[in-house]
């Protein structure tokens, strides 16, 4: 027992021991063979950059040389109780989101296949809260998808709740929350699958070989919601009073009106005050051997950002899976990771033992003129290095591309600008090695739907959306009670934007349930790149049509986008609601360049601006599944929508849970007319045995006021 009496713990005990622990799991759950994983999240806001002990006042801590020490006596601690702060970029007291007292969450490790009990308790004393497991396809479970109002009701403050599903499929996953804006203060944590051990894929899976790097953009001086209305409305030097401009990369893409200050990666980073130099605060250690190889498992929780990452002075790196499933071994020097997205890499450890950066850097251009360093570090250490691990190395220098021009994989444009020497490959390029792949599943004719993201509309009105619609969430469970839904658009149409819960139903067509969706990003409202993410399936990526670049600059060009080449849009204000093939025998699942031959599987893409992405799945996962920018920001925004899949065939609750709840309601009136009935009949009689009374103004029950007495 956990405090050694013969109690049967209860879940509060549970919780406890895992928020004292920092862990997440019972021991005797989890393991290979285990039937269940069962685990225990505790929610609640803290406080970066003290230690608190147990028991004991808390102490400041401040950044020195890679170590954080007491801020007043510059003692330094231990490295297991160093290695349990949270202390973000080391700049001052900051307030996060901890899960079991950590920043980020503890990883949640399976196997493919378990059933997965997961307790969460939100100790947040104002905020609501769910959990979104990010790559779980929830099959025959869409109520514990965690998308509040669309598949649950939002976890209250002090309110438990259990999230029970089966963990499929493996791979690179993570776990976050999907309310507002609170991924950006930390409510995320990595989850992992690990495959049945009879399956051919890439080597190794679990193990002191296997490390995890979580990626996150962080700014220190605003909680998320300013960072909603800095979107809304820019960020202002607090000097010359002016607007900041919004960053973008040298396509042109846009990225933030907001300030980037550092770049975590698991929950650690250094904020850098110029481009040279940063305040030695901690970075998160790997500790490799020579001469081995190791997985890294790569998942981007970011706010708003792509990052460009690659490791100091080792090259190539080997792409082996993108959102958990296993595409055939690539080599690259570098690569980019979108919010949203997992990449799982090998490096082989053959450099001269010593101290190096994994290096995660943000796309944009013209930081350098600000005298700016936007990156996200980790040390790589090589044990057999002679000399001691370095904890503050100064910043990596790229690797060299002037000899051998570097490969990077998954850009969000088509070309770097000709100089550079890089040139991108991406998911076009690439083939699945999954063995859940099943290609021949979604050949043949198609129903195909076009969405188009970005952020359409006249000057001053530009709201995130999807074919023009602002997403409003809706105020019941979509899942189970879609009855109570509005889900009224009727205002909506190819000329204008709307604000509405907007939803297109997929029923089974009669040829077959192939549906091929065109992501795309183009008309007025583009300019912003946009990662998509689609709940309750891994959908396979037939084509990313890049819109026209400048070869020598890798600029887009203007009026370059697909709205000019493939697709047409024929509504006067350019919003492209309606969008359609330019040619007319492409429709249906026709576009004469998609990928057969095993095109590869995620559930994230980027939709670069000026673009399209087409995907298929097979319609056979019936449920009410969220599709949205990845972009906490966007998405808080209005860019999101759902897709009602299969209604006649969800498991859950319409009928069921519509009937119980009238039922339950109609049970509620008839008791409170009986008890009005009951206790006016009961002041009746008791009032007539009374000639002098004044008049009832408060009772309870029977208790009247005689004017001639008291009380």
């Amino acid at each position: 027992m956990l405090d050694g009496s013969s109690a049967q713990p209860t879940d509060t005990d549970w919780f406890d021991y895992f928020l004292k622990s920092g862990t997440s799991c019972k021991l005797n759950t989890c393991r290979k063979n285990d039937p269940i994983c069962e685990c225990y999240l505790t929610i609640e806001y803290d406080l970066s950059m003290l230690y608190k002990g147990f028991g004991s006042p808390a102490i400041f801590l401040k950044p020195q040389n890679g170590t954080a020490v007491n801020f007043n006596t510059g003692e330094k601690f231990n490295e297991k109780i160093e290695d349990s702060f949270i202390l973000t970029d080391g700049f001052n007291l900051q307030k996060v989101i901890s899960i079991n007292g950590r920043f980020p969450g503890p990883t949640i490790t399976s196997y493919e296949n378990q059933n997965m009990i997961v307790h969460v308790r939100n100790l947040m004393h104002t905020d609501s809260m769910t959990i979104h497991w990010h790559g779980m396809h929830q099959r025959s479970t869409p109520e514990e998808d965690g998308v509040a109002f669309i598949t649950q009701y939002p976890i209250l403050p002090g309110q438990n709740q259990t999230y029970k599903f089966k963990a499929f499929p493996f791979g690179t996953h993570f776990y976050h929350a999907h309310i507002g804006d609170q991924r950006t203060m930390g409510l995320y944590g990595p989850l992992i699958v690990i495959p049945e051990g009879f399956q051919q894929v890439s080597q190794p899976q679990e193990g002191n070989n296997v490390f995890i790097a979580v990626l996150q953009d962080w700014n220190h001086d605003d909680s998320s919601e300013v960072l909603y209305q800095k979107l809304l409305w820019g960020d202002y030097d607090r000097k010359t009073g002016k607007a900041y401009n919004v960053t973008n990369d040298h396509s042109g893409a846009k990225y933030s009106r907001f300030r980037f200050h550092s770049g975590l990666i698991n929950g650690r980073g250094r904020y850098y005050s110029s481009s040279t130099e940063n305040n030695e605060a901690p970075l998160y250690k790997f500790i490799v051997e020579k001469d081995q190889k190791y997985r890294f498992r790569v998942i981007n929780a970011a706010t708003m950002y792509p990052f460009h990452v690659y490791v100091e002075k080792h090259r190539p790196l080997y792409i082996v899976a993108s959102d958990g499933r296993e595409i055939q071994e690539e080599a690259t020097e570098s690569f980019i990771i979108h919010p949203g997205e997992r990449i799982d890499f090998m490096l082989h450890t053959d450099n001269v033992p010593s101290t190096y950066l994994l290096v995660a850097e943000s796309l944009e251009v013209g930081i350098e003129q600000r005298n700016e360093y936007h990156a996200a570090e980790a040390l790589i250490f090589y044990k057999s290095s002679p000399t001691v691990i370095d904890l503050n190395p100064p910043k990596a220098d790229t690797n060299n591309c002037n000899v051998d021009a570097c490969k990077v994989f998954n850009c969000p444009f088509e070309y770097y600008p000709e100089q550079e020497n890089r040139y991108c490959f991406n998911f076009n390029n690439v083939a699945s090695n999954d063995p859940n792949s099943q290609t021949d599943e979604i050949k043949g004719k198609a129903t195909e739907l076009f969405f188009n993201f970005g952020f359409p509309g006249e000057k001053g009105y530009t709201p995130g959306s999807v074919n023009g619609h602002q997403f409003r969430s809706p105020i019941v469970n979509a899942l189970a009670q879609p009855n109570q839904v509005d889900y009224n658009c009727r205002f909506c149409n190819a000329s204008n934007i709307c604000k509405c819960t907007y939803s297109v139903t997929i029923d089974r067509p009669k040829d077959n349930n192939i549906y091929q969706l065109v992501l795309t990003n183009i008309g007025n409202g583009s300019g912003w790149s946009h990662p998509i993410h689609l709940h309750g399936h891994s959908f396979y990526i037939m084509k990313i049509g890049f819109g026209k670049y400048d070869i020598t600059t890798g600029n887009i060009i203007s009026n370059g986008g697909q709205d000019t080449i493939d697709i047409i849009c024929n509504d006067k204000h350019g919003y492209c609601n309606d969008a359609k093939w330019r040619n007319e025998s492409w429709s249906e699942g026709k576009h004469p360049d998609l990928n057969w031959k095993d095109p590869p599987q995620k559930d994230t893409i980027i939709v670069p601006t000026g673009s399209y992405v087409i995907i298929r799945f097979k319609a056979d996962n019936p449920g009410v599944w969220f599709l949205h920018c990845h972009i906490d920001l966007h998405n808080t925004n209005g860019m999101g929508m759902i897709i009602n899949e299969l209604p006649e065939l969800q498991r859950n609750t319409d009928k069921d849970a519509g009937k119980k709840s009238a039922s339950y309601y109609w049970e509620m009136i008839g008791i409170l007319i009986y008890s009005i009935v009951i206790t006016f009949i009961l002041a009746f009689h008791c009032c007539k045995k009374k000639r002098n009374y004044q008049r009832i103004r408060n009772y309870n029950g029977c208790h009247l006021v005689d004017k001639n007495t008291s009380g």
